[in-house]
């Protein structure tokens, strides 16, 4: 039976209150369970060399643009990569990837719009891969839709200022009061500056009343209305445990509204019930949005909901608008409940459920990563690109409009009804279920059905397909064998309709639906404002030339983790929270693929520590000389990190960026273990530096092997450099305090992991859920010893949130 590799913690370390513990002058002998040469890592690096062949029609001197992506569905902000290509001159690119990831999915857009998607599986450290474009995409917009979300009056001067953390009852004017400042309705403000934390009585039973918040308003408890709006103006803060909605009057403003640069946090249910609501900055939220009974909730702005099985649920009459993004793991319409997504709206869910007479009018993007479900009358009206990876359309009817597409891996069908207007695409790999399907058209223009897996037999399946529908099956073959053109021509009975193993009609190229069904590319035509020879439409800033693509880590909109022990060099409880920051690079390059800028975006999502901590990182390729300027740093004082004017550590020939020399500089508030214990939450701001070369390097140069992340700890009121904490593998800088190498604790030929192999400090590829205070991570997540034993060979995916993977009392829950 195998010893657990944490034995050493209970038995020879006593905590001592929060992340301070007794060092162990004597370690006990390592359980020799590690392999010596184990280095930590969930990320590997792999060379992909990525070769573009010759186009009839198009010149060799064009530029081809190469996106790779780490999902199927190029929609889900899965871009990890872009770079441009030409035949003869490979796109060469060294790219940082989880090492549980299986496949890359490499797209290849050519001048005229074409353009492929090639699945690639990871076998090894060096990819060769070809591409061959066929398909593709212009900018022809979707059919326009609108709406005007309801205006908050701003006043010039408040009723009320709020300012300290006095009791604050709000209440209306009464009748024969009035503003002295002409205001309609009483307005409080909490002042800019001032971090409120006690309870404010918004249960008014007069008049309307608004409260404004400009500064911070802090509460664990739920935020009830009464005749009562709230109103988070720019830089202002709201976080709560709960919102509930109570009187509303006619004709009064919203009861939430959040303005653009305005953020809301909710651990519990927001409930609005009979109301309005608008967002134009960011709502997170570890709970459920129910827009209930005949609510209206407007989105201009971002709603994150990333907590597992909760999302938006939009119900009874209710209606939602949005034109922001909106990425939540679920998405519900049910009773009569209708969601027009806009022009700008990019609705992503895990699961997408739709029932009992609702309406969604799509003209933008609709992504549901797990499924999309429809049953009991529901209607979808597609003007433009619903991607999901299970179609199941149990009843209601699909109206899919000229230039979309309804892209689809698997795809079931039951007593549904699909028009498909001329110029529209269906796409699915695997049609699996049929019964009761009316797949039919009465335009002039053809639309496109395509099967590219497996297709069941139609001859009982109870449906009919009818009007200007091209149905492409791949598989197909004559005679009424398996695929046999016999077992689906009965369903072609009006001389309209045809059944083709490759497509014969063309579907004009949209922004909509990635040119799917262009079989006939028109000739290209080259718009480059910036002349750097990108095409405007794939140039990410088509004015500077200096800018034409941009790669990220992990991927456009995912985060990795940096999670830190801070005393090293002897052991701590392994609760691995004493420092959690979430991190993204983000990549730019030019037309040569060389690199101009690095973004480095950041959030501090824990620090269970009483020690201070200071945070920077070294990039081991790249010379301090070669760095223009850094912009964005949170540095207060100079120590332990000053920096020089081009933003780097000076006596250091790499270049050291400093982030911040305390936590409380990168939170923008003094803290005491901040997010580590259950029940208690504080939102965090995102930051972001942005470092300018002086002279381009490779993109090789700044991959995640390449970023030496650390930190510096030490007692409080002490500033001293030298105890720097890396990850394993990587080397200290020059000005670590190399004494602290002389402990035989340490391991043989790696100074920063522990003489049985364990380490101070790991970076995951997603956000990491971390334990609990006084929680070992091996004891919160099951599959964590597993990994470390193997080298790394088992359950790379540890830290995911997989059945029989972790214990969720150990794991940290704001609520």
């Amino acid at each position: 039976m195998k010893k657990y590799i944490f034995i050493i913690i209970g038995i020879s370390l006593v905590f001592l209150t929060g992340c301070v513990k007794l060092p162990a002058p004597n370690p006990i002998n390592p359980t020799n369970q590690i392999p010596s040469d184990f280095n930590w890592r969930t990320v590997q690096e792999v060379n992909l060399n990525v070769q573009v062949g010759s186009i009839s029609g198009i010149s060799d001197s064009y530029i081809r643009v190469i996106k790779i992506y780490s999902s199927s569905f190029l929609k889900d902000g899965s871009l990890m990569a872009s770079g441009a290509a030409k035949p003869g001159s490979p796109f060469n690119l060294k790219l940082s990837i989880p090492t549980a990831l299986d496949s890359l999915y490499v797209q290849e857009i050519l001048p005229n719009g074409n353009r492929t998607v090639k699945a690639v599986e990871i076998t090894g450290a060096n990819l060769n891969i070809s591409t061959s474009a066929s398909v593709k995409s212009t900018n022809i917009a979707s059919s326009q839709a609108s709406f005007t979300s309801p205006s908050i009056p701003i006043p010039s001067s408040y009723d009320v200022e709020i300012t300290n953390n006095n009791s604050v009852n709000v209440t209306g004017f009464a009748p024969g009061e009035s503003s002295a400042y002409g205001n309609t309705y009483k307005s409080y403000l909490i002042t800019e500056g001032t971090n409120r934390t006690s309870l404010i009585n918004l249960g008014n039973s007069v008049g309307h009343a608004i409260l404004y918040v400009k500064g911070n308003y802090t509460i664990s408890t739920r935020m009830d209305l009464n005749k009562v709006s709230v109103v988070v103006l720019p830089g202002g803060s709201i976080s709560v445990g709960g919102v509930a909605i109570g009187v509303v009057d006619a004709g009064t403003p919203p009861a939430i509204y959040v303005s653009e640069g305005g953020t809301l946090y909710s651990s519990k249910i927001i409930n609005i019930y009979q109301s309005e609501a608008v967002n134009k900055g960011s709502i997170t939220a570890n709970d459920n949005i129910d827009v209930n009974n005949a609510s209206k909730f407007y989105n201009e702005g971002s709603v994150s909901i990333p907590r597992s099985k909760k999302g938006i649920l939009v119900t009874n009459q209710s209606q939602m608008f949005n034109s922001g993004d909106v990425n939540v793991k679920n998405f519900s319409i049910t009773s009569s409940a209708s969601v027009i997504n806009d022009t700008n709206g990019k609705i992503t869910a895990e699961v997408y459920t739709q029932s009992n007479g609702t309406v969604l009018t799509n003209h933008h993007e609709v992504v549901a990563t797990t499924s999309l479900t429809t049953s009991s009358g529901a209607t979808i009206n597609n003007f433009c690109n619903i991607t999901t990876a299970l179609t199941n359309l149990q009843g209601g009817v699909i109206n899919l409009y000229g230039g979309s597409l309804w892209e689809s891996q698997t795809f079931k069908i039951n007593l549904t009804t699909i028009n498909m207007f001329g110029g529209s695409m269906f796409l699915t790999n695997n049609f699996t279920n049929i019964w009761g399907m009316t797949l039919n058209s009465s335009s002039t223009d053809y639309s496109v059905f395509k099967v590219t897996g497996s297709l069941p037999s139609f001859a009982y399946a109870g449906s009919q397909i009818s009007g200007r529908i091209e149905m492409v099956y791949s598989n197909l073959v004559d005679g009424s064998g398996t695929n046999g053109r016999a077992n689906y021509e009965n369903l072609f009975t009006d001389g309209l309709s045809i059944l083709s193993k490759t497509q014969t009609k063309n579907i004009l190229a949209t922004s909509c639906n990635d040119g799917a069904g262009q079989i006939e590319a028109p000739p290209p035509v080259i718009v480059d404002n910036d002349g750097d020879g990108v095409q405007e439409s794939e140039d990410f800033d088509d004015n500077d030339p200096t800018v034409a693509f941009v790669s990220y880590f992990p991927s456009e909109t995912g985060w990795a983790s940096y999670a830190f022990e801070d005393l090293y060099p002897w052991k701590g409880d392994y609760d691995m929270n004493d420092l959690v920051m979430a991190f993204r690079r983000i990549t730019y390059t030019n037309s040569t693929n060389m690199v101009s800028k690095v973004a480095f975006k950041y959030n501090v999502r824990a620090a269970g520590s009483r020690l201070t901590i200071s945070a920077a990182f070294q990039l081991d390729e790249i010379n301090a000389t070669n760095i223009a300027s850094v912009e964005g740093q949170e540095i207060s004082g100079t120590a332990p990190f000053s920096v020089s004017t081009n933003g780097t550590e000076p006596g250091v020939s790499l270049a050291v960026i400093p982030l911040f020399n305390k936590v409380d500089d990168a939170i923008d508030r003094g803290f005491s273990f901040l997010n580590v214990n259950n029940g208690t939450y504080e939102i965090t701001p995102e930051k972001e530096i942005l470092i300018k070369f002086s002279n381009p390097p490779q993109q090789s140069s700044l991959t995640m092997d390449n970023i030496n992340f650390f930190i510096v700890v030490n007692e409080v009121g002490q500033t001293e450099r030298g105890r720097e904490v890396h990850l394993p593998s990587f080397s200290a800088t020059t000005k670590m305090d190399q004494s602290l190498f002389a402990g035989k604790q340490l391991h043989p030929t790696d100074k920063f992991k522990f003489l049985d192999g364990m380490m101070w400090g790991i970076m995951l590829p997603v956000i990491f859920e971390y334990p609990i205070e006084r929680s070992a991570v091996n004891l919160a997540y099951y599959k964590f010893q597993l990994w470390a034993e193997s080298g790394g060979a088992e359950f790379p995916d540890w830290y995911t949130d997989k059945t029989g993977y972790r214990n969720d009392v150990l794991i940290y829950k704001s609520e």
